[in-house]
């Protein structure tokens, strides 16, 4: 629905983040690889917030994509 009106879910419950974050696709997902990079920098431990917004530390990104 969101696509069809050019507009993203900016809040979601904790269950549809991952959803939500798949809606902002452009540049083979670009906002995505920005923000995880930023999150990598800022948080290398990943203890603040995995997971919010879709955004997930390396450590449990690559255990999710093994999933």
């Amino acid at each position: 629905m969101a696509e069809n009106v050019n507009t993203g879910e900016y809040r979601a419950h904790l269950d549809f983040m991952d959803l939500a974050q798949e809606q902002y696709s452009f540049g083979d997902h670009a906002y995505l690889r920005f923000a995880e990079t930023i999150k990598d920098a800022v948080d290398p431990n990943g203890i603040l917030s995995p997971g919010k917004q879709g955004i997930w530390p390396k450590t449990l990104r690559e255990a999710r994509a093994e999933a």
